[in-house]
């Protein structure tokens, strides 16, 4: 049951340079630039020019270590963190280094830019707010009482989070998930849930939507955090996607969904073959949901509608990190993480005829992040501890 806190009570705020400055509201109409999935909804839509077809790299350049986090784009520049806690403001043209900032943990959340403000989330439930030239506003420190419980190899990300207005969504490493008031850290409530939530929040007009990591997904009132329903499925890796009044997400127990937001019912499901988990986030258009696949190999492409399996996309390697769509173009990594076998590569494909366009090999590591796209640019992180610009 949501509790509202007067006092921060079991949450240590630390203000090191004051209260920050509110900055540019970020709305559910207006939040499309400088967050990860692309939007509020996690749709994973870009209205950008994207990339349909490869000359090749543009730049990359090696961070302090492999990460999990995905790049976001705000203007000019790209935001990432890695697994030594570093997080890092890079030029989005030449990839040269703006700032860096040492975080507590190791960084497996993506960040959300609202404004003058970039907010994040580390291993050990610290949520940051950084100013756009690298300097901490404030720091939080979240519940983290499942952190040392959270021991799971296949299990590459933490909470993200989502900014709407003055507030700010997020999960944690224990099982509070939280409203946060973005200008100082204070706690507006928070809600207990089964587990951790390691995706990042939908948030609507007048709910927020959360996936924790036993599989319950569950509608709070975004003003009170009073749940409205939840339903339960097998562990639920990423996050959701919500589109004209529908949640989309895969799952552990080898399922995509579709589930109407407003009851929580399910209106379609399909089972993905050889047993495989759903764990990535699915991406998601007027017309299409994309979502990726770990032992069935493959990325699934669906009628948004119907739920009709249009096609499956053979790969030689596993997928964790979510697909991005620019027009009719999907975007994506493979991730064969478990030793260095050199497969991986990342692929953009016409999601109207299935057939892939382009393939960039680059150093075949292992991609967990999902990229982020640009006007004839695309941008993604790798385990071999670089950030890649193609064009």
């Amino acid at each position: 049951m949501a509790k509202k806190w007067l006092l921060l009570l079991a949450v240590c705020v630390t203000l090191v340079t004051g209260c920050a400055k509110t900055g540019n509201d970020s709305s559910v109409e207006d939040g499309a630039k400088g967050q990860y999935r692309g939007d509020l909804h996690n749709t994973g839509v870009f209205e950008a020019s994207g990339l349909p077809v490869l000359t090749g790299e543009k730049w990359s350049v090696k961070l302090g270590s492999k990460t999990h986090s995905s790049p976001v784009l705000a203007g000019d520049t790209l935001y990432i963190g890695d697994e030594a806690g570093m997080f890092y403001a890079v030029n989005a043209e030449d990839g040269t280094e703006k700032w860096t900032f040492q975080a507590k943990g190791a960084i497996r959340s993506s960040s959300f830019a609202a404004g003058d403000f970039i907010y994040f989330l580390d291993g050990k439930s610290n949520l940051y707010a950084l100013d756009n030239k690298g300097r901490q506003k404030w720091t939080v420190e979240l519940d983290s009482q499942l952190a040392v419980k959270n021991v799971d190899y296949w299990d590459y990300y933490y909470s993200s989070p989502a900014v709407d207005g003055d507030t700010l969504y997020v999960g944690s490493e224990g099982s509070l998930f939280y409203a946060i008031d973005r200008k100082d850290g204070s706690v507006i409530w928070s809600h207990a849930l089964e587990a951790t939530v390691h995706g990042k929040p939908v948030v609507t007009e007048d709910r927020v939507y959360a996936a924790d990591t036993r599989g319950k997904v569950t509608a709070l009132d975004r003003k009170t955090g009073e749940q409205i329903w939840s339903v339960t499925h097998g562990m639920i890796h990423g996050g959701l996607a919500y589109r004209d009044g529908v949640l989309y997400y895969g799952s552990r127990d080898q399922y995509v969904y579709a589930t109407d937001a407003d009851t929580g019912k399910e209106l379609w499901s399909h089972r993905s073959p050889s047993g495989s988990w759903i764990a990535s986030s699915a991406a998601v258009s007027e017309e299409y949901v994309v979502i990726g696949a770990s032992d069935s190999k493959v990325v699934h492409v669906f009628d948004r509608l119907g739920g009709k399996n249009r096609l499956d996309f053979p790969l030689a390697s596993r997928v964790f990190g979510s697909p991005s769509i620019a027009g009719k173009i999907a975007y994506f990594g493979s991730a064969y993480t478990d030793n260095s076998l050199g497969i991986d590569a990342f692929y953009a494909i016409d999601l109207e005829t299935g057939k892939e366009l382009w393939r960039f090999e680059g150093t075949k590591a292992p991609i967990l992040s999902s990229p982020a796209i640009g006007d004839g640019a695309v941008y993604y992180a790798s385990q071999d501890g670089s950030l890649y610009a193609l064009h």
